[in-house]
């Protein structure tokens, strides 16, 4: 069923202030069949980007996938003039893509600089909950970009015409037409959070 909108607004209230990292929250959710899972690193605020590089070069690419590094397009009005800028998707968070966690946990320990995966559950690492690692792979860029999108409002139902919501109106739960910001709900349960995108909502009728 499409989300129906009233005053740009639908659903779940949101906190814009912070985001959770929704880890999978069961043990037997951990993989053990071979899959590249993405894990939560924790990293200071500002230095999301050169930890990533620092990884992808430290360390085995047969072991490290990807280090991501994740960011979105926001909108944002300087002298009167709407610009497009970007800042951390997840901020004081990078996602190791792997196929060993354990191993990889181990190599990262060894680094000179301090690099934990967190969320770990018993003797195993939590990876980020499935469903929202696939959202992603599927939303994001080759430069690990969430970028910008273009929809319209009819009658009450938002439809996305351009950009990586194309497709996932359905889960987005608030929209601010005036900052051009939406927000994505994804998970679910005890995992389930709000994200927030790049959204020029350009008509409502």
């Amino acid at each position: 069923m499409r989300e129906r909108w009233k005053d740009g607004r639908c659903g779940m209230r949101a906190d814009a202030s912070a985001v959770a990292i929704p880890l999978s929250s069961l043990p037997d959710q951990c993989p053990s069949d071979g899959a590249v899972r993405w894990y939560a690193v924790h990293v200071p605020a500002g230095r999301e980007a050169s930890f990533a590089e620092k990884c992808r070069k430290a360390l085995d690419p047969a072991l490290l996938e990807d280090c991501i590094a994740s960011r979105y397009e926001r909108y944002v009005k300087r002298g009167g003039v709407w610009r497009i800028e970007t800042a951390p998707l997840f901020a004081e968070y990078v996602f190791v893509a792997t196929r060993d966690a354990e191993a990889l946990a181990k190599a990262l320990g060894r680094l000179s600089f301090a690099a934990p995966i967190v969320g770990r559950r018993g003797r195993a690492y939590a990876p980020l909950a499935a469903g929202v690692q696939s959202w992603l792979e599927s939303t994001l860029d080759a430069s690990h970009v969430l970028r910008a999108s273009e929809g319209r409002i009819d009658q009450g139902v938002l439809t996305v015409e351009r950009g990586p919501l194309r497709g996932s109106e359905r889960i987005v739960r608030k929209i601010d037409r005036r900052k051009r910001l939406a927000f994505v709900a994804l998970g679910g349960g005890d995992e389930g959070f709000l994200l927030k995108a790049a959204l020029s909502v350009l008509s409502k009728s």
